[in-house]
């Protein structure tokens, strides 16, 4: 399947004019490529460091998600090249969007304005009435591009990280078995407004998750990715503040002493960490549609985007 952009190209004959298509598994590699470039240019163009170090990092997702959303995984071709991706991630009634890179050296000449609309394109017809996004607030072309598509940033957070003590510390929460997952569910539902089954069954393959039982039942949960020196935490919730941050405090205290720990912070969210917090940068949570907000006592993530 692949759909045209460009109505009159189409009709003239002119194969290479610019297209968005499902992704392939052939095309993989060039994904891969262009996530880790466009990433890492607009962080060192605006003084950060690399965000991408691992050269494997942007092919591991792209084949995350091809396995996870197959039929909305999408590439922009032009002149019959890979030139750009971007992923949808589906869950009832919220979407999430990303991510979405074009090559650096075809960057403005409006491929990714063709991802976009093809994205929205695509929500809008399965009638999700929530599509969501986290977006690098000092990207200021690509806040630009999504306002115009009618995202509207409805939070603020903040790239942060800190590194393990490496001290062990009495653990109270355990990791999940596959009859919690439903339970998992509920509690996002009941506090996030929607649930991702798909998600942690995939974040329970590649990582792991760790689940804290209250007094009348699951106080919350967490997930994260160890990947050598660095482990990624997302998405937390629980029903209260303590119970946050002791599902912080179990799912960092084994890890070695100095692993980095990443994880997104909202501007709302109110909490402790085991550890001295490192701001990077600041992310806009961008909707388009409707929102109710995010509850106070939740981290999210960015692997899949979808809330």
């Amino acid at each position: 399947m692949s759909v045209e952009v460009s109505p009159k190209a189409a009709e003239s004959g002119h194969d290479s004019a610019p297209r968005v298509r499902v992704l392939r598994s052939a095309d993989l590699p060039e994904v891969g490529d262009i996530f880790r470039e466009a990433f890492n240019q607009i962080y060192i163009r605006r003084g950060f460091e690399k965000v991408v170090r691992d050269p494997d990092t942007g092919l591991a997702i792209a084949r995350a998600y091809l396995a996870h959303d197959p039929e909305h995984c999408l590439v922009v071709e032009s002149e019959g090249v890979v030139a750009g991706s971007a992923f949808l991630h589906p869950r009832g009634n919220v979407a999430g969007a990303g991510p979405i890179t074009v090559a650096p050296a075809l960057q403005g000449s409006g491929l990714g304005s063709l991802l976009v609309d093809e994205l929205c394109r695509r929500s809008d017809a399965l009638g999700v009435p929530s599509l969501r996004l986290i977006q690098d607030a000092f990207n200021e072309e690509a806040y630009a591009l999504y306002s115009s598509r009618g995202f509207v940033a409805r939070s603020v957070f903040a790239r942060a990280s800190f590194r393990s003590e490496g001290a062990a510390k009495p653990i109270l929460s355990r990791g999940a078995r596959f009859s919690d997952l439903p339970r998992i569910g509920s509690l996002e539902q009941e506090m996030l407004g929607f649930a991702r089954r798909r998600d942690y069954e995939l974040l329970r393959r590649l990582g792991e998750i760790r689940v804290l039982e209250g007094r009348d039942g699951l106080e919350g949960w967490i997930a994260r990715m160890v990947q050598g020196g660095a482990a990624a935490i997302g998405p937390v919730l629980s029903r209260s503040k303590a119970g946050l941050e002791q599902l912080l405090l179990d799912a960092t205290s084994d890890l070695a002493a100095g692993t980095e720990v990443r994880f997104l912070l909202p501007s709302g969210c109110r909490v402790s960490v085991p550890g001295r917090v490192r701001l990077h940068s600041l992310c806009n949570y961008m909707v388009r549609g409707s929102f109710a907000g995010l509850a106070p006592n939740y981290i999210p993530t960015l692997f899949p985007e979808s809330g």
